[in-house]
């Protein structure tokens, strides 16, 4: 018996893109059970123009929120709404692949906990000969730490089982949903890769987690600042071993004082101590100079 497949999609304005997104969904080749779509009390026509398209597809299951409750919430809402053994996650503007949802459910181990594919970003057309970014290593396997740095498992590109969604709700406010769920999905299954562009990033001046315009260090303080909330959540998780928990919490203290130091030497040192998992998804010729560099841009407030 063919396990059932849930897509959840989240809007809020989106008016613009929706629709070539919505499109692309119910394009998919493979036979998924339902778009569960949410909107966030829309100001701009995006729930008018999704109940038109709802009215032609019965796979379209559309809810609107009275009020807006923002990102994390809405997705949340948007996954108790839904059926499927399997989660797939939409965001309101990109685009997908055809074979996307195919391939990946065709790849995924009945153990594992998530897969998720690649994706690249494009501004006006799509691009004809994508390429995947190999700057960074993708992180896949059970092991937290490689994500406790640094993400790159992106919700629009990934699968879930249910079983293992269902615990980690509420998602935590001040974290990306999608990170949340990588780390748990590394202790309740693990997390596979699938090396295949199903998803195309569309990017513009509304993206929630492409920052466009600001500067290196404008860019730096604002990661230091989501890093410091996301290690505040990791270190409450309640079912790591002993050890992971510990670093965990010890990497949340070290770094939350690094917000208010010059200059912090100990944080400094456990990067440098810790830098081939905390550094894994760099893709460096010569990593301890790459760590050396990067972990003094962090520990030295300008």
């Amino acid at each position: 018996m063919q396990s059932s497949l849930s897509i959840v999609m989240c809007t809020y304005n989106g008016a613009a893109f929706v629709k070539a997104q919505v499109q692309s969904i119910l394009a998919q080749s493979y036979p998924f059970e339902e778009l569960v779509i949410v909107d966030d009390a829309s100001t701009d026509g995006c729930y008018s123009l999704l109940q038109q398209l709802a009215s032609t597809d019965a796979r379209i299951k559309l809810f609107q929120n009275p009020t807006n409750i923002g990102y994390n919430a809405n997705f949340e809402k948007a996954i108790r709404l839904s059926v499927g053994d399997y989660i797939a996650f939409a965001d309101q503007d990109d685009i997908w692949e055809k074979e996307k949802l195919a391939l990946m459910m065709e790849a995924m181990q009945p153990s594992t906990a998530l897969i998720y594919c690649d994706s690249v970003r494009f501004s006006d057309a799509i691009p004809t000969n994508p390429q995947p970014n190999k700057k960074n290593r993708r992180i896949e396997g059970t092991n937290p730490l490689l994500l406790a740095m640094f993400n790159t498992v992106s919700g629009h590109a990934s699968i879930m089982r249910r079983s293992a969604l269902m615990p980690l709700m509420p998602f935590p406010k001040d974290v990306y949903y999608d990170w949340w769920m990588a780390l748990h999905a590394t202790i309740s299954g693990g997390i596979q890769f699938l090396p295949y562009i199903g998803v195309y990033q569309r990017m513009h001046t509304q993206n929630i987690t492409i920052q466009q315009g600001l500067t290196e260090q404008e860019h730096r303080h604002r990661y230091r600042l989501m890093l410091n909330n996301h290690l505040a959540a990791f270190a409450t998780i309640q079912n790591f071993p002993a050890p992971l928990q510990a670093f965990f919490e010890k990497f949340s203290t070290l770094w939350n004082r690094s917000l208010t130091k010059k200059f912090n030497g100990r944080l400094f040192v456990f990067l440098l101590q810790h830098h081939r998992l905390l550094f894994y998804y760099k893709v460096r010729r010569v990593p301890i100079i790459s760590a050396f560099k990067v972990s003094f841009l962090f520990c030295f407030r300008w």
